[in-house]
């Protein structure tokens, strides 16, 4: 259709990313220029071109363009090419003057007559002579005009050739009628903007500007897909957006859906929608034969050799000159281009275009599909590829071809490129005649979908397998699979007993599988509320099956089962190189269980960029968590330790891994509690909690229990932060990991102002017995800050050097607390001066990690040593106490003042009971009073 419009915003084009031009995303400098357009287009018209590949955005923007100019009262005229139309000569310029044509009586004779000839006579007029008499037609109108083109390149030619013309007209100087013409007249405010392809000859236009429609950045690419909402989880939209890299259209019309993954997954992409097929109809439509089946063969190859596309041809065609005439028209149309790589034997047929691929398979037919694909199939010398291309015309079961296509499904892969091992796995388990085979097949390609993040592909693939069909090795691999499924983590404990009975049970037939299934055991015996007879299980059963004591696998079930039991230093043998993906993942895992995180931490952020490359985003939240667990404790602020929680709970949410979203959510609360965003922190454990219960993962209670403490500690209520630390400890039969190893030093922290000294002392003289014959840095640390706390008079000194020493500043968190307290007890023993160099030091710490109370803590006892006081003058009275009392004194005093009971001033001043009631003792007599009432008086008068 071609249509026109006056003043208003409607518009035409065949690659919009929407009918809402209001909800075009991104582009704002594509805007501002269109914009800028318009403003000065009253002052003397001119040309904008707007190029880029189909669906970029040149319709929506062109749509755009014409509303604004339509609510400036610009008078708006608008053609774009219409099927059937391309052969009718001046066909779309007729649409785009068509409102214009009631004044064509005004013009001189000659102009009138160009135009009348143009669209009703028999003889035609040239472009040239025609774009003049358009111009003096727009020149009639009363107010200024843009004229929107969209799909230049497609118009019919007469009419293309004569907007060229138009457009060196626009803006320009005074013209008159032609040669010879005997008068002159200026023409009014006559704008055009131009939409077309990039790529052959565009034309340049003598008073306009060009803008080429690129891709998206890749923050706008995300939102345009969950606009479209088409993808239904995370790793499905980065499929999206790696196969459309920034195509409007494209992000907003490809997906998985919820079938087989058909053709297009053959060369890693996903299949094209009629309406991404649509914006490259017209390149198919206007091709020679021998071309189309050169473009389909090209398209359907798992090949790009040119020598293996021609040979396919030839066999199409029954000779390879025809083959040959195709691809050269291909070339010069400029859909493909012959590239040659050093690397790779001969040239290489590329598409300019890659969304053409998947677009020319859903416009050919069926019938021509399998007739390309039987051509591929016998010419690949790939016998991969060819085991490909012949499945896919094949309908019985054959063995020895599933064997080959099993092969396609080997290797590494990029985060495309397991869209061409799932469909070769799910094409081997259709042709294969024994059902447990199938099965099996089925499975693993549920587990790499599982693994890349895809649920729904995950539980497509599943749904298809019987179960009664399976063997041992099938009913091992299922248990597997169904441990990365949603909804897996609810099985009871006596799912740990099957894991280790099928590891057992498949060791001989593959050395893989087994320690996978241990490996989801040792998670339940950490997550769940096992005894230690289960736990005894699974080490027995690894230790079975381990070659040896520093297995990488091994190592893992034993810092989840116990960690305090994991060999120093805990790095397996041999150690994994780098290119090692699964030995360097399992590296980081013990190193991140056993409290190791400066090992951790580089490992952790390696492999997370090698998860990423390959796009296995179901296997981030293993690495996002805990890599959130060492920036709490490494980072010098938290924002990072945030936006890894953020990131990761996001990730476990959208690939369903509800476990490891309640993981994310607790090291979210953790952090928000030490960044004293006390709402989040409690919202966010009250999310833990209920999903605990939900998933039957008893355990995650204690990261809610973290998060709420520090939450009680940050407000000062440091009894009730004691109670909920000291439950973490309950249980001594239980082995102790992060959590109990993270709550020592606060529990160590909130003993004093709760005034339980003594139990705290009982609690760190275990774990400091337990850790004796070895532990992390870290650990050893905190065991060293938490007898430093809770140590004597006589003993505290010795203990606050030991753990200052050198080295401790990788531990920033560590590090405040450490100066903290230890400058804290020295002003308590009166050496002020002593004490002003580590609180300063604490409070510069905590203000650089985000924990503005803690860095008040530390700024209020600096305050006490006198640092301040000279600065702040205080009032009679007040001035009055400062001579009588310690600064600390005069603190105390105060808040007696205000009715707080001995216990909340401590909790407040990190004091014990006893010691407050000690300074109250010794404040009364020095201000004449013998209550708190008449304390309350004293100060009530200075107030």
């Amino acid at each position: 259709m071609i249509s026109a419009h006056v003043g208003t915003a409607e518009g035409t084009g065949s690659d919009a990313t929407g009918p809402d031009v209001s909800g075009l995303v991104g582009r704002e400098r594509e805007r501002e220029l269109v914009a800028s357009f318009l403003t000065g287009l009253p002052a003397g018209g001119g040309v904008l071109q707007l190029s880029g590949a189909p669906g970029t955005g040149k319709s929506a923007l062109l749509r755009l363009a014409a509303a604004e100019a339509a609510r400036q009262g610009i008078r708006v005229l608008s053609a774009a090419w219409a099927p059937g139309e391309e052969d009718v000569t001046y066909a779309a310029l007729h649409g785009l003057l068509r409102p214009a044509l009631t004044r064509v009586d005004d013009l001189p004779d000659r102009e009138r007559a160009l135009v009348r000839a143009a669209f009703t006579g028999s003889t035609v007029p040239g472009p040239a002579e025609l774009a003049v008499a358009v111009l003096r037609l727009l020149a009639t109108l009363s107010e200024p005009v843009l004229l929107c083109v969209d799909d230049l390149e497609r118009l019919d030619a007469a009419s293309r050739e004569a907007l060229l013309a138009l457009a060196g007209l626009c803006g320009s100087t005074p013209t008159g009628s032609g040669p010879g013409a005997g008068s002159r007249s200026r023409s009014g405010p006559v704008g055009m903007i131009v939409a077309e392809r990039t790529g052959g000859d565009s034309p340049s236009y003598p008073h306009g500007a060009a803008v080429t429609l690129g891709p998206l950045p890749d923050a706008h690419a995300g939102s345009l897909v969950a606009r479209a909402g088409r993808v239904t989880g995370y790793g499905e939209e980065q499929l999206v957006l790696a196969v459309a890299r920034g195509n409007p259209l494209a992000l907003t019309e490809l997906s998985l859906g919820g079938g087989p993954l058909g053709d297009a997954a053959g060369f890693g992409m996903l299949p094209a929608t009629p309406r991404l097929a649509e914006a490259y109809a017209f390149d198919w439509a206007t091709l020679s034969a021998p071309a189309r089946e050169v473009l389909l063969t090209a398209a359907l190859s798992a090949s790009p050799r040119t020598r293996d596309i021609l040979r396919a041809s030839g066999i199409l065609f029954g000779g390879d000159d025809t083959a040959r005439a195709g691809l050269s028209e291909l070339v010069a149309r400029g859909l493909v281009v012959e590239a040659v790589d050093e690397e790779v034997e001969g040239p290489r047929v590329l598409f300019r275009e890659p969304l053409m691929r998947p677009a020319v398979l859903r416009l050919a037919s069926a019938a021509r599909r399998m007739a390309v694909h039987a051509a591929l199939g016998r010419s690949l010398g790939s016998p991969a590829h060819a085991a490909w291309h012949t499945a896919q015309c094949v309908a019985g079961p054959d063995e020895e071809l599933a064997e080959r296509l099993d092969r396609l499904a080997d290797g590494s892969r990029s985060i495309t490129e397991v869209l061409v091992a799932l469909a070769a796995l799910e094409g081997s388990a259709r042709l294969s005649p024994d059902p447990e085979r199938r099965a099996v097949r089925l499975l693993r390609a549920a587990e790499l979908a599982g693994d890349h993040g895809l649920v729904d592909q995950a539980l497509r693939l599943v749904r298809q397998i019987d179960p009664t069909e399976l063997g041992t090795f099938g009913r091992a691999l299922l248990l597997r699979v169904h441990d990365l499924l949603p909804g897996s983590s609810a099985a009871g404990r006596e799912r740990i007993v099957e894991l280790c009975e099928a590891a057992r049970a498949v060791a001989a037939q593959d050395p893989v599988l087994p320690r996978k299934l241990l490996l989801a055991a040792a998670r339940r015996c950490r997550w769940q509320q096992v005894g230690p007879w289960e736990r005894d299980l699974v080490l027995r059963t690894a230790e079975e099956l381990r070659a040896g004591p520093r297995d990488g696998w091994y190592l893992v079930v034993l810092s989840l089962i116990d960690p305090l039991r994991v060999p120093r230093p805990p790095v397996p043998q041999p150690v994994p190189r780098p290119a090692e993906v699964e030995g360097r993942s399992l590296f980081s895992q013990v190193t991140t269980l056993t409290v190791d995180f400066e090992l951790a931490e580089p490992l952790l952020k390696e492999v997370e960029g090698a998860f990423r490359t390959a796009g296995r985003y179901g296997q981030l939240p293993l690495m996002l968590v805990p890599r959130t667990m060492c920036q709490i404790w490494l980072g010098t602020q938290w924002d990072t330790a945030l936006a890894l929680a953020e990131e990761s709970r996001m990730i476990a949410e959208r690939t369903g891994q509800q476990d490891w979203a309640a993981r994310a959510t607790g090291m979210l609360a953790i952090v928000a509690a030490l960044r004293e965003e006390h709402d989040r922190a409690s919202e966010s454990a009250a999310e833990v909690e209920e999903s605990s219960l939900r998933l039957g993962q008893s355990r995650q209670l204690s990261l809610a229990v973290l998060a709420r403490a520090l939450t009680a500690s940050g407000t000062g209520r440091y009894a009730e932060a004691y109670v909920r630390l000291r439950s973490l400890f309950a249980d001594p039969t239980t082995p102790y990991a992060f959590e109990q190893f993270w709550g020592l030093a606060f529990l160590a922290e909130a003993a004093l102002p709760a005034g339980e000294l003594a139990d705290a002392r009982t609690v760190v003289d275990h774990v400091a017995a337990l850790t004796q014959a070895g532990c992390s840095p870290l650990l050893e640390r905190i065991v060293a800050y938490a007898e430093a706390v809770l140590a004597p008079d006589g003993e505290a000194e010795e203990r606050y050097r030991r753990v200052l020493r050198p080295g401790i500043e990788v531990w920033p968190l560590l590090h405040g607390m450490s100066q903290f307290g230890y400058g804290a007890w020295l002003r308590r023993r009166r050496r002020v001066t002593e004490s002003r160099t580590p609180l300063s030091a604490a409070e510069s710490v905590f203000r650089a990690l985000g924990a503005p109370s803690r860095a008040e803590q530390a700024a209020s006892e600096l305050r006490a040593t006198g640092w301040a006081a000279e600065e702040q003058p205080a009032e009679d009275d007040v001035d009055d106490f400062s001579r009588l009392l310690s600064p600390q004194q005069l603190t105390i005093a105060r808040l007696a003042a205000r009715g707080l009971s001995n216990r909340a001033i401590g909790e407040q001043l990190r004091l014990s009971p006893r010691t407050v009631a000690s300074h109250l003792y010794q404040i009364f007599p020095k201000l004449g009073v013998s209550s708190r009432a008449q304390l309350a008086a004293r100060f009530g008068s200075a107030d």
